[in-house]
């Protein structure tokens, strides 16, 4: 996720105001699902966003949040309950991670984290930008789809993206610049967690004996 993040921070104005301020994706719901090709400095990445399921904490819905980055060599599964929107939560109740090394395809521990400093998981979702720059309406064709979407162009730096309301999460469909290039692969709603398999629970510090 961090290739995306930061090649957008770099492109446009930040924005710390509300969420609802935002020009971005609508907010997604449980089964949304959106994946993206990221080159980035000569490196291909794939990236998917997925609300894979939710839950009741405390009568406020809760939702399974999963990012899944895959690389050349490994494979990152982060997946989080969280309470709120997905990129700006106010709270992360749980956090399960999934590491898939390619050359040990046998051996892909998952492990439920701790969720560390909610300040710091807070204030590194709000940093996403928001665009200010709504850019001139356009219909973008995506496949046999005709998208209304939005088209914006930065000559310093140079660059140019093309995003939508309709897109869930970033609601990126497009971006370029010298040299990165972001590209919406599909999207959809029938997402399901891509791990199965019971977490090994690691023991926060603060709960060993003599802390």
């Amino acid at each position: 996720m961090s290739y995306l993040i930061v090649f957008l921070m770099s492109l446009f104005v930040i924005n710390q105001s509300d969420a609802l301020d935002c020009n971005r994706g609508r907010m997604p719901e449980n089964g949304d699902w959106v994946s993206y090709s990221i080159y980035s400095e000569k490196e291909k990445l794939e990236l998917k966003l997925a609300i894979v399921g939710e839950e009741k904490e405390n009568e406020k819905k809760a939702l399974w949040f999963e990012i899944i980055a895959r690389g050349k060599e490994l494979d990152f599964i982060i997946k989080r309950l969280i309470v709120g929107d997905p990129l700006r939560p106010d709270k992360v109740l749980r956090q399960i991670v999934k590491i898939i090394n390619k050359s040990r395809p046998g051996y892909s521990p998952v492990l439920e984290v701790p969720t560390g400093s909610q300040d710091k998981t807070e204030e590194t979702l709000k940093s996403f930008p928001c665009i200010e720059n709504v850019g001139e309406k356009i219909q973008y064709k995506f496949g046999k789809k005709s998208i209304p979407a939005f088209s914006v162009k930065s000559d310093k730096p140079k660059s140019k993206m093309i995003y939508s309301k309709e897109i869930p999460f970033f609601g990126v469909i497009k971006a370029e610049s010298e040299n990165t290039k972001i590209e919406l692969i599909d999207f959809g709603r029938n997402a399901s967690s891509e791990i199965t398999e019971e977490p090994i629970r690691l023991i926060e510090q603060e709960n060993l004996p003599g802390r």
